[in-house]
């Protein structure tokens, strides 16, 4: 473009926007109660709405699972969240990996819902004799490279709480806190 048609349509552009400044103050000035009369009154009245018969759909329907279990603030803070994917940011995930500090001892468990997992159940390990109970459900503890591993099932989602300080009998108490 010339250099000269876009000097012009620039001082143009900024004559216009200081005509339409400086003329504001003397525009006319209606009140105006309800702006949208019609519109605003069918959206409050009720004769519009349809009646509802019968049983929702609804009503026979599950509750979402809990995905994230927490800990009460009085027994551990939260020292880092992230998305089971890897997210740190703002966009919210299903689920997530959260690691909290324990009050009283300073120790380090991170809890998570683990995709994908077989449920543990007590007929899955029926040779095996239960040692611990989390949440009411067959836990199972296991070490791989010096972190030990609690994982149970509840309402068909597996959940890991994980520890390097830990062993399993402290897991065990941290993850029946577990909300």
């Amino acid at each position: 473009m010339n250099v000269r048609l876009e000097a012009l349509l620039t001082v143009a552009a900024a004559a216009v926007a200081i005509a339409f400044f400086a003329s504001a103050p003397y525009l006319t000035r209606e009140r105006i109660e309800n702006p949208l009369p019609s519109l605003v009154s069918a959206a409050l009245s009720a004769p519009n709405k349809a009646p509802l018969l019968g049983p929702s759909v609804l009503a026979s329907a599950k509750p979402a699972p809990e995905l994230n279990l927490g800990l009460p603030q009085n027994v551990a803070t939260v020292v880092r969240r992230s998305g089971i994917n890897g997210e740190t940011g703002l966009i919210p995930t299903l689920a997530s990996i959260t690691t909290f500090r324990i009050l009283a001892t300073g120790d380090l468990v991170s809890v998570a819902m683990v995709e994908g997992a077989s449920p543990i159940t007590t007929a899955a390990y029926a040779g095996i004799a239960p040692e611990f109970m989390v949440r009411g459900q067959y836990a199972v503890a296991n070490v791989d490279r010096g972190v030990t591993h609690l994982r149970w099932t509840e309402n068909g989602i597996t959940f890991d709480i994980a520890s390097r300080t830990l062993d399993p009998s402290g897991l065990v108490d941290i993850a029946n806190k577990l909300r």
